[in-house]
């Protein structure tokens, strides 16, 4: 028998609580849904922002991967964010975009995953800019095109992905475990619907939410994380309250304590928790 519970719309009047939370929230498909945000999603994080709680992201992105795609929609004039983990976990940055914990990836072990995956299109992050390897993928995701690992050497790299078609996320559960099967000693790679997500070992969407509980000293039964997807399972079994939406796969919905139809239902859900 799975724990998970279906919180449906809520309407209740919020009143102020004496306990501070703090929720991480994954970004695609969780706040962003393509070129836009719900409005009652935004209305809820500011209202549980001025209710002295803390509010930020956990994603698999870097800072520019946020900014880029949200530029259209001015995002910085609707929210602020109290604290950004970024691809990952591999680094950290507090609510003025300082970055506060970072880790890098060899080259050599990206090269050695380049070269297993038989030059699969992969993205890389570094410390410096955001990359593109492509050699048949076209998208809109922002980044540098390059030809050749080598044009990046000694740059230092937070995370990198591979990405696949839709229909290839059965070969890409096997790859996934291959990659950390084989060098698991330095990286931990995540699954990401058709695509892995790979950051340095130690670094995970669950262990910077541990750093970031650590950093405003918030004790654990007030950390919450929501999610959507397959790489956010670090986070959904790192923390005490757990959310993930009707939509998502199955495995997740039963790996989170709370099932939800959107983020502003779950902030709902844990300010009339405040009160109790």
């Amino acid at each position: 028998m799975s724990n998970v519970f279906i919180i449906l719309k809520f309407s209740f009047i919020i009143l102020w609580g004496d306990k501070m939370y703090l929720l991480a929230a994954d970004f695609d498909n969780t706040l962003w849904f393509r070129d836009h945000m719900l409005a009652e999603d935004e209305r809820m994080i500011k209202e549980f922002q001025n209710q002295g709680h803390l509010f930020g992201l956990c994603t698999g992105r870097a800072i520019d991967g946020i900014v880029e795609p949200t530029r259209g929609y001015d995002m910085a004039a609707h929210l602020t964010f109290d604290f950004y983990i970024l691809s990952s976990g591999a680094y950290i940055m507090d609510k003025n975009k300082h970055i506060i914990f970072e880790k890098f990836v060899p080259m050599d072990i990206v090269e050695a995953v380049y070269e297993y995956s038989d030059h699969g299109n992969m993205s890389i992050i570094s410390d410096k800019e955001v990359y593109k390897l492509y050699k048949d993928r076209q998208d809109g995701f922002k980044g540098k095109n390059i030809h050749s690992l080598a044009e990046i050497k000694g740059e230092n790299i937070r995370s990198f992905s591979l990405h696949y078609n839709e229909d290839e996320v059965e070969m890409v559960t096997k790859l996934k475990d291959h990659i950390n099967e084989l060098y698991g000693k330095y990286i931990t790679a995540f699954q990401n619907g058709p695509h892995i997500d790979i950051a340095a070992v130690g670094c995970s969407k669950g262990e910077g939410i541990r750093f970031i509980q650590d950093y405003f000293k918030i004790d654990t039964k007030y950390i919450c994380g929501i999610g959507d997807n397959f790489n956010d399972l670090p986070l959904l079994t790192a923390v005490k309250n757990s959310y993930t939406f009707d939509y998502a796969p199955q495995l997740v919905q039963e790996s989170a304590k709370y099932v939800v139809p959107h983020l502003s239902d779950c902030i709902n859900h844990i300010l009339i928790q405040d009160n109790y």
